[in-house]
């Protein structure tokens, strides 16, 4: 059965968020933002046997799932139809039940988790974000921010996000040139997501992406709390092995 979240619901929703813990704490933290009553991000609940099966946030276009395995993707595909959903982000088998039902493209990578080490360097060239200095980078950086971003609802939206103190934004300066930019996108109780990790072409193949990972690890890790991510593609997994990243499952998103 999926309910629209009320607030006696967000414990079992809690509980939800907790199957997968990049997309959970992206949900948790829109509802830490948010609250369950505006209308700007909307969250459901699937129950199974009265017993807490998937947490659902939507914004816009775009569908954040957090499902145990055995969650049914029925309800979920009738909701993807009747709010005009164009992507779902969720685990990897999830994504392919749901494209079962709904048809569309998918993309895949890993979902992971920090093993490594402390952090011991210092950063002294890596500083809070400017909004829009960043967005320039992502947008020079990849086709995906060109084509996925537009700068009034991004900007709105992470400004929420660091105004609750649940995100925090950082770009790389080189010789006086804002060069890169990485996040802590969310956080929930257990970790820190890493996000956005993104360098201008002709930087490139200098270690400046490693660099500012290494430095987001370090803030998270300041925090208490176990850095995480999705790598974008696989080749950019073996990237964050080198940082002390290890894969934990993978992650798939529906296009439609």
């Amino acid at each position: 059965m999926l309910t629209k979240l009320t607030p006696d619901l967000i414990p079992a929703f809690t509980a939800a968020c907790a199957h997968e813990r990049v997309f959970g704490s992206r949900i948790m933290t829109a509802l830490r933002t948010y609250g369950p009553e505006d209308a700007r991000a909307l969250f459901w609940l699937l129950l199974k046997d009265d017993s807490p099966a998937a947490a659902l946030y939507l914004a816009g276009d775009v569908l954040v799932v957090s499902a145990s395995p055995d969650a049914d993707p029925a309800p979920i595909a009738t909701l993807v139809r009747e709010c005009g959903v164009r992507e779902v982000d969720t685990n990897q088998d999830q994504c392919a039940a749901l494209q079962g039902l709904l048809g569309g493209t998918t993309e895949s990578s890993y979902y992971m988790v920090y093993r490594g080490g402390p952090v011991e360097e210092d950063f002294p060239d890596i500083t809070p974000g400017n909004l829009a200095a960043v967005f320039s980078v992502l947008q020079r950086s990849h086709e995906y921010y060109r084509t996925h971003l537009r700068f009034e609802p991004w900007a709105e939206d992470l400004g929420q996000r660091l105004d609750t103190g649940l995100a925090e934004l950082y770009q790389l300066e080189l010789d006086g040139s804002v060069v890169a930019t990485g996040s802590i996108a969310s956080q929930d109780d257990e970790c820190g997501v890493i996000a956005a990790v993104a360098v201008v072409p002709e930087h490139r193949h200098r270690g400046l992406g490693g660099r500012i990972s290494r430095f987001l690890v370090k803030r998270i890790l300041e925090l208490g709390k176990t850095p995480r991510l999705i790598s974008g593609y696989d080749e950019v997994a073996e990237l964050y092995r080198q940082v002390g990243f290890e894969a934990c499952g993978r992650w798939g998103e529906l296009y439609l």
